[in-house]
């Protein structure tokens, strides 16, 4: 058994009045299709994710890294360079200069 709230019924008959779908279930059924997709890219992040750590473990392992305080020294030169040219009038460098 399914309850659907009243919010879910108003959010369905939104998508019905467009004229796309042709009735609730399809609505239904497409929203949990992107519902799976979303679940699968969620997976595949996360394994990127720790395959990224496990990488930079290794890397800091074989002495590889900065230390936290020089990579946060870096970033801070970073902003405040981009904010004195913000301050300047030159927005596309700074966004630059973030990136």
């Amino acid at each position: 058994m399914l309850t659907i709230t009243s919010e879910h019924e108003k959010l369905i008959q939104n998508h019905l009045d467009t004229g796309r779908y042709a009735n609730a279930e399809e609505v239904l059924e497409i929203a949990l299709q992107l519902l799976a997709r979303l679940d699968t890219e969620h997976q595949v992040w996360i394994e990127e994710t720790r395959q990224q750590i496990a990488i930079g473990i290794a890397e800091l392992d074989r002495g590889e890294g900065i230390d936290g305080v020089t990579a946060m020294d870096g970033y801070l030169q970073k902003f405040q360079t981009a904010r004195q040219t913000l301050v300047l009038g030159d927005f596309k460098a700074s966004a630059q200069l973030l990136l």
